[in-house]
């Protein structure tokens, strides 16, 4: 089932931050404690992410046996937060924090345990602090694999922040109040 998500009629595409890795390079975590991607996380998902060209990354997900949702198939909420992580990481690309205002994802079909994900998203545009995403997931090694047909689709709605919201991770350097972005607080 597909929900009737239309984009607005203003959108903008905007330009990718100067901050922001090159086409083909490795993202590091955003914050080390993300359950998503830290890699200070011991119980989390240990995504991994590339750039790609553009306001597009892609990530990865081993479907661990700690995922199960239905006998021997990844829980749906998994799928969602790997979604949800993909397509923020996807925004990183604009050089500002943010944070999930909406997300739907259509599931196409069950997901195997041992299987590995490939999540590819993209920024689609942005209206004032808006910031528009889609994402569609692969299965690329192991069970099930298909890397042609898509197991499952997102969009989302993402607000751009400024670094104050993630107030307990401000970090001050040298006198200079710096959030984990790698941005300014100020």
């Amino acid at each position: 089932m597909s929900s009737a998500w239309t984009l607005p009629d203003d959108l903008t595409v905007p330009e990718v931050a100067e901050s922001f890795v090159a086409a083909g390079e490795e993202l590091p975590p955003h914050w080390s404690k993300c359950f998503g991607c830290g890699d200070d996380q011991p119980s989390g998902m240990a995504m991994t992410f590339v750039a790609g060209v553009g306001l597009s990354v892609t990530g990865r997900l081993e479907v661990a046996k700690k995922y199960q949702g239905g006998p021997g198939v990844i829980h749906g909420g998994i799928l969602s937060s790997a979604f949800d992580e993909t397509q923020g990481m996807a925004c990183l690309a604009l050089g500002t924090p943010v944070v999930t205002g909406h997300l739907e994802i259509d599931f196409a079909r069950p997901i195997p345990l041992g299987s590995v994900l490939e999540f590819r998203a993209r920024v689609d545009g942005t209206v004032r602090r808006k910031v528009y995403t889609s994402a569609e997931a692969y299965i690329v090694d192991g069970p099930g694999s298909d890397p042609d047909t898509a197991v499952g689709t997102s969009r989302a709605l993402f607000v751009t922040v400024t670094a104050e919201h993630f107030v307990d991770t401000v970090k001050y350097v040298d006198g200079v109040p710096r959030s984990p972005f790698g941005t300014s607080a100020v």
